[in-house]
C-alpha cells in the first residue's frame, strides 16, 4: 500500500469532492493507456491487429486514437515496436489535443520542455508532418530519448535543441506547449516512490522555476498564438499560481477557456490558496483529479496572446 505523508492529506484533502475516493484512487496502478500514432498507421487498423492478438482495448470517447487496456502486453507487440502506437498517459494526450486547430496552419511550433517525446511526437502527428516543431529540453541526457522516439514516430518536422528556455534565443512561435518540470504528484499512480522526496519545499523551488519557464514562453508566443501551460500536479503554487504570475506579469494575456471533453471530467481550478485570491481569468483552467476518470493527476491552462 502507497505510504501519503500526512502533510499531503491535509494540504489536498480540503481541494476534493471525495477525500476518501481521491486517497484510495492514488494506490491503484494505472490502466496500460496508449495513442495511435497517425504517421504510421490509423484507429482500426490498430483495433483490427489487437483483436487479431486477442488483446482487449477500449477506444476512448474524448479522442479517437487513445486507448486504454488490462492487457500488459501492449509494449511487446509489433505495433509499439514499430512505432504505430505510442504508450502514453491518456492525461499526457490533452495538451497537443488543445492545439488541434491552431496547428492545421502553424508553421512554427515549440515544444519547450520536450524530453522524452510523447507530446512532441503527437504534435508532429496532428500537424500531418508539416511545419516546424521544434522540440526543446534543458537535459542533454534527456534528449538521447528524445531523438529515439522521433525518430521511430517518424516525425520528419521536428528539430531538437538542447536550450535551457530561460535563456532561448528570441524568435517567435505560432503556438507553444510548456509542460513544465513539476513535483509530479499526479504521477503516483505509477510511482510509488514518489513520496520518498516529496516535500513542500520542492514544490516551492518548482514554482519559482515554472513562473520563469511560463512568462519566457509568453514572450516567444507570436501575437494572436496559443500557448498550453500543463503540469502532473496537484499544487497550486505550481498551476493555479503560476497563471496567476503570468496575468500579474504581463496582464494583456487572456486565459481561454478550455472545452468539455466526453467521458474526461475536467474540473474547476483552486480560486484561493493559502490567503491568496487568484486573478479571475485563472477560472478558465481545469484539473483532473485521478479518482474522477481513472487518469493521473493534471492541471491545464490555455494561454492566448
Amino acid at each position: 500500500m502507497t505510504f501519503i505523508p500526512d502533510a499531503f492529506r491535509q494540504r489536498y484533502g480540503p481541494l476534493v469532492d471525495d477525500e476518501d475516493a481521491f486517497l484510495a484512487c492514488l494506490d491503484i496502478l494505472l490502466p496500460k493507456s496508449f495513442r495511435v500514432n497517425t504517421i504510421k498507421s490509423d484507429a482500426d487498423s490498430v483495433k483490427a491487429r489487437f483483436a487479431g492478438y486477442g488483446i482487449g482495448i477500449t477506444q476512448m470517447p474524448w479522442y479517437g486514437d487513445a486507448f486504454v487496456s488490462e492487457t500488459p502486453d501492449i509494449g511487446a507487440t509489433l505495433e509499439h515496436f514499430t512505432g504505430a502506437i505510442y504508450m502514453q498517459e491518456l492525461v499526457s494526450m490533452l495538451p497537443p489535443l488543445l492545439l488541434r486547430e491552431e496547428l492545421k496552419d502553424a508553421r512554427f511550433v515549440l515544444d519547450a520542455c520536450a524530453a522524452p517525446g510523447s507530446k512532441t511526437t503527437q504534435l508532429a502527428a496532428l500537424m500531418g508532418n508539416r511545419g516546424v516543431i521544434v522540440a526543446n529540453d534543458a537535459s542533454y541526457s534527456r534528449t538521447r530519448a528524445l531523438k529515439f522516439n522521433i525518430e521511430k514516430a517518424g516525425a520528419i518536422n521536428a528539430i531538437i535543441t538542447n536550450q535551457d528556455l530561460r535563456n532561448f534565443p528570441h524568435m517567435q512561435f505560432d503556438a507553444i506547449l510548456v509542460d513544465a518540470p513539476c513535483s509530479a504528484e499526479g504521477t503516483i499512480r505509477k510511482n510509488d516512490k514518489l513520496f520518498a522526496d516529496w516535500s513542500e519545499k520542492v514544490i516551492s523551488g518548482q514554482s519559482r522555476l515554472q513562473k520563469q519557464l511560463i512568462t519566457k514562453a509568453f514572450e516567444l508566443l507570436a501575437p494572436g498564438g496559443v500557448m498550453i501551460y500543463s503540469t502532473c500536479t496537484f499544487a497550486p503554487e505550481e498551476n493555479e499560481a503560476v497563471v496567476d504570475w503570468l496575468l500579474q506579469t504581463y496582464p494583456d494575456a487572456v486565459i481561454e477557456p478550455i472545452p468539455e471533453m466526453e467521458g474526461l471530467k475536467l474540473s474547476h481550478p483552486v480560486e484561493e490558496w493559502n490567503g491568496t485570491t487568484f486573478n479571475a481569468w485563472v477560472r478558465n483552467t481545469r484539473r483532473i483529479w485521478p479518482h474522477h476518470s481513472n487518469t493521473g493527476g493534471f492541471y491545464l491552462a490555455r494561454v492566448r496572446k
